[in-house]
This record gives C-alpha cells, sequence and structure tokens, in this order.
C-alpha cells in the first residue's frame, strides 16, 4: 500500500480533515462580508433572486461535501447505517447552526433558502451513498 495513501485510512487523520472542513466551512459561512476573514472573490452587492440563488447552490454543494466528508471520515466498524445517520446529524447540525448564527453577524443574515439548500445537499449526498451502497 502507498505510504500516502496508509495516512488517509488512519481514522484520526480522517476525522482532523473533517473537522477541518467544518470549521472552514463554518468561518465562511459566518464570516463578515465587508471585511471577510477569507476573501474568496465572490461578488458583492444586492440581495437580488439570482444572487440568492447562485449562493444557495453554493449551499447545496458544500454541504453535500460536508456529509461525503464526515461519512468517510467516521469509523468505518460502525454497523449498518450507523454512519451514515452519524454523518447526517453532524452535517444537519452544522447547516442549521450556520443559518441561526449568522443573524447574530454584523452583516449577514439567516436565509430559509440557504437553510433548505444546506439539509438538501447533505439529504442529496446520503441518498447517493445510500445508492451506491445498496449497489454493492
Amino acid at each position: 500500500m502507498d505510504p500516502l495513501m496508509a495516512i488517509f485510512r488512519a481514522l484520526p487523520v480522517r476525522l482532523a480533515l473533517a473537522i477541518g472542513w467544518s470549521l472552514l466551512l463554518s468561518v465562511l459561512l459566518l464570516q463578515g462580508e465587508a471585511h471577510p476573514l477569507i476573501d474568496l472573490g465572490l461578488p458583492r452587492g444586492d440581495n437580488t433572486l439570482l444572487r440568492e440563488l447562485a449562493f444557495s447552490t453554493l449551499h447545496l454543494l458544500a454541504f453535500g461535501a460536508t456529509l461525503l466528508c464526515w461519512h468517510w471520515a467516521l469509523p468505518r466498524g460502525w454497523h449498518g447505517r450507523s454512519r451514515l445517520v452519524a454523518a447526517c446529524f453532524i452535517t444537519l447540525s452544522l447547516g442549521i447552526a450556520t443559518e441561526i448564527l449568522q443573524g447574530y453577524t454584523l452583516d449577514r443574515h439567516a436565509s430559509w433558502l440557504d437553510l433548505v439548500a444546506n439539509i438538501s445537499g447533505a439529504l442529496i449526498a446520503a441518498k447517493l451513498i445510500r445508492l451506491r451502497e445498496e449497489a454493492r
């Protein structure tokens, strides 16, 4: 086995990467728009419907990736759907918490559309995992 792949198979490394991704996503979602800590170069401006849909699409993809990351990171020895349920719980909790906390930031706001996108991204990723597991 390739030594680099062996490192990524280690549970502590997988968990560290999932935690790191979740922290990065939280910072990106909770940072101020006027003076971001990590500037992604996204356009600023009024919250038009097109802009909201674009950002909600990013939320959907980010939370789908978050669920995949946590599913990969959690112990493979868990029985049945335990790993998928835990990954869903972590991802949905993160999605709900970041939307609630955005209401307490200076220049961000909570959005029902983003919350639906967060939940949808996680559930779509979970469904894809289930379909893949059933195909095996």
